[in-house]
């Protein structure tokens, strides 16, 4: 005849966490850090803010971006503008800009519509066009990282805790 075995676990919650920083720091790790899996899970809505803002711009994307917190040898953007580049025009296109609504398209609207009031940028040539393309393209990159950087801290881990009342065992598994 099977017999039934009942084992017991110690489960802890964000009370826990909050309260026992070693414990804390023991679950982050394991749970947030080092999971293989654990990537942005907004990281789709970033990349769709920078598609929305190229194309807005009339300029190609593309890009190859890890979903870590640092990039990678294999990390990179590329913005290709269409060679019709004006100052006025992009003002125009950007005005009533929304995007898909995420707080990267807010971002680079801002940062864009900055550089284009620089003195530099006012009338866009070959080689002020380069410029002003490459600090977009930088902007994405510092985005894009910084972001990631946020997702993979501390606070945004017990924030996750928090919102989805994760418990885990004392290996830092969710119970």
């Amino acid at each position: 005849m099977p017999k039934t075995i009942t084992k017991e676990y110690v489960v802890y919650d964000l009370e826990d966490l909050k309260k026992d920083d070693e414990l804390c720091d023991r679950i982050y790790q394991k749970f947030w850090i080092d999971k293989g899996d654990n990537i942005n899970t907004w990281s789709d809505e970033n990349i769709d803010s920078f598609k929305k803002f190229a194309e807005t711009l009339n300029m190609t994307f593309d890009y190859s971006l890890s979903n870590g917190e640092y990039p990678d040898r294999g990390c990179y953007i590329k913005l290709i503008p269409d060679y019709y580049l004006d100052n006025k025009h992009y003002k125009e296109k950007l005005k009533d800009y929304k995007g898909n609504g995420y707080c990267f398209c807010d971002d680079l609207k801002t940062f864009t519509l900055k550089l284009l009031n620089k003195k530099e940028y006012k009338v866009l040539c070959e080689w002020s066009a380069n410029d002003f393309v490459l600090e977009i393209k930088n902007k994405m990159w510092e985005l894009w990282f910084k972001d990631n950087e946020y997702y993979f801290s501390k606070e945004s881990f017990l924030w996750m805790v928090e919102a989805n009342e994760y418990e885990f065992d004392e290996n830092g598994r969710l119970a």
